[in-house]
């Protein structure tokens, strides 16, 4: 006789449907899906390594689905143990499926909500359990192809001097550091109207940058294996709140410069930080500052449509927002920090580790 037979109900959110057959380790899986969520069915079949059978049914139709449950009698003789996953899939599926499985011995029926507390819904109790899945996986159950990224296990030595060297020749001249960075991104030198040069070498892959004012001029050669990324698109700026991220006890992986593509590979959309925390995915947007309010929707977009119903979103800068734009983030379920934030208590790094913990286990609306 098989041992365990696991039936899992597949709608639009496919990340649980994925983590109860981790959790339920069975010998085999039976997907339900309608015509609308086969590619999901799909997708989660073939990154599960189980023995598996794909099953449409109409997604509303009671008659329907009560037939099919009844075809299900014999198969069901065959096992030892049962364990069906409600988690995903329509209403009438989850109420039909339950309603049929609930006296049936040998029987866990499973629900798994957005911070992976597994509900036993006959016992109506639950564990938590963190699931090994690395973000690129996590995604890829969402349609979601991550092929561009950096890992932050991979910035280098020369990378981390060279971001305490832009700290510190931005800070010189903030408004003369930001000109020259905007010019250079498309032309090799240039010198700004006080003087201060920016020069790119191409043969030595490096930037020389001597900014003058009043105090006197600080000239730096900066060189590392990510100069570009680190110096023309802010990504110092990444980096330093990827190192910050780090530290946070429940970021299990980081993955800085995300870049979404289309199946020919077409650059879609990007992510500055991406943090794994063994539970869900937190989206976070870096910002040196925030000119335009319109930027909020976009990452908030790029949230609902790459996250999943489970991810959450945070914007991070390095000086104090405008309210509208805070309200722009509320509006958006997204929540905000600035590290010029002030407290007699805490430091700047122990006040956002708060804020996301607050935020952490907070279940997304529907």
């Amino acid at each position: 006789m098989n041992n365990h037979l696991h039936i899992t109900l597949v709608g639009g959110q496919p990340v649980p449907v994925y983590q109860g057959v981790v959790y339920e380790k069975p010998d085999y899986v039976i997907y339900i899906c309608s015509q609308q969520t086969l590619q999901e069915a799909e997708r989660i079949a073939k990154i599960s390594p189980v023995a598996y059978e794909i099953k449409t049914i109409s997604p509303v139709d009671v008659n329907e689905v009560e037939h099919y449950l009844k075809t299900l009698a014999s198969l069901i003789q065959k096992y030892e143990k049962l364990s069906i996953n409600i988690s995903s899939g329509t209403k009438i599926w989850s109420i039909l499926f339950f309603d049929y499985f609930k006296n049936i011995d040998n029987t866990e029926i499973i629900y798994i909500d957005q911070n992976n507390k597994i509900w036993n819904l006959k016992t109506k109790t639950f564990i938590e359990q963190d699931f090994s899945v690395d973000i690129v996986t996590y995604l890829s159950l969402l349609g979601n192809t991550l092929k561009h990224f950096k890992k932050y296990d991979d910035i280098t030595d020369e990378d981390w001097q060279v971001v305490s060297q832009i700290e510190q020749i931005r800070s010189f001249d903030t408004t003369q550091f930001n000109e020259l960075i905007k010019a250079i991104s498309t032309c090799k030198e240039y010198k700004g109207k006080k003087g201060s040069l920016i020069k790119y070498d191409k043969n030595d892959k490096s930037y020389y940058l001597n900014i003058i004012n009043k105090k006197g001029n600080k000239e730096m050669v900066l060189k590392s294996p990510n100069i570009r990324y680190l110096l023309l698109n802010s990504g110092w700026f990444e980096v330093k709140v990827a190192q910050i991220l780090s530290k946070w006890s429940h970021a299990t992986e980081i993955l800085i410069n995300c870049e979404f593509t289309t199946n020919e590979g077409a650059p879609k959309n990007e992510v500055d930080i991406i943090v794994n925390t063994g539970k869900k995915l937190l989206f976070v947007e870096c910002k040196t500052q925030v000119f335009n309010s319109t930027d909020v929707d976009k990452f908030a977009s790029v949230l609902r449509i790459y996250g999943g119903m489970g991810t959450k979103g945070i914007l991070l800068t390095d000086t104090k927002l405008r309210n509208e734009v805070i309200e722009k983030c509320n509006d958006n379920k997204l929540f905000t920090f600035n590290f010029k934030e002030i407290s007699d208590t805490f430091s700047p790094e122990q006040m956002l580790f708060l804020k996301l913990e607050s935020e952490w286990l907070n279940i997304n609306p529907k």
